[in-house]
């Protein structure tokens, strides 16, 4: 029984020495990722908008799933890669042709404050399809803060010139989230 506590002492100090650290991060870590969340809102309402308005923003509630709430406490590391954000209208004679610039923003749930842009969309000198404006990225953004939510909040802000006429359309969006936690801190 002795031999316990001195067992426990060694292994302790072996792994906090200079050269074992490495080794007891990558043994006390865990990885976890769910490489594709995607989510639908159909029929989403626009108003019209008035002549000299050049600017609309809607947000979507987009959810994590349950990778955050079952993430050990720890030093936390994560990655959030939205991939896709596309907006396809489906009622009204509306034209997306005339929008000059578009983004995607990250926020908090009921916040009006953005942690960071995602995506953005300049107009090309040939607009494709009036009806329909995808922004697609690869770049992955650091957001810890967010990692342990449910859900957070995608705000998507047009510029340009915008439909006279009420509208809907169906907007889809699809992220990756990728988190490690090192947890060799709260054992020692």
């Amino acid at each position: 029984m002795r031999a316990l506590p001195r067992v426990l002492l060694l292994s302790a100090a072996t792994l906090l020495a200079p050269g074992c650290r490495k080794l007891a991060d990558t043994l006390f870590v865990v990885d976890m990722e769910d490489e594709e969340i995607c989510r639908t809102e159909r029929s989403v309402s626009f108003p019209a908008s008035p002549p000299g308005v050049q600017s609309l923003q809607q947000s979507l509630q987009f959810p994590l799933g349950e990778l955050g709430a079952s993430l050990p406490e720890g030093e936390l590391d994560t990655q959030l890669r939205l991939r896709l954000f596309e907006l396809n209208v489906t009622g009204g004679d509306a034209s997306l042709g005339g929008i000059e610039y578009a983004k995607v923003s990250l926020r908090r749930p009921g916040s009006t404050e953005v942690i960071r842009t995602l995506l953005e969309y300049h107009r090309p000198s040939q607009v494709y399809s009036t009806t329909r404006l995808s922004l697609r990225g690869v770049e992955a953004v650091t957001v810890p803060q967010l990692a342990r939510d449910n859900t957070v909040e995608l705000v998507f802000e047009a510029r340009g010139d915008l439909p006279e006429q009420p509208w809907t359309a169906d907007i889809q969006a699809c992220a990756g989230l990728w988190a490690r936690v090192h947890y060799f801190d709260l054992l020692f």
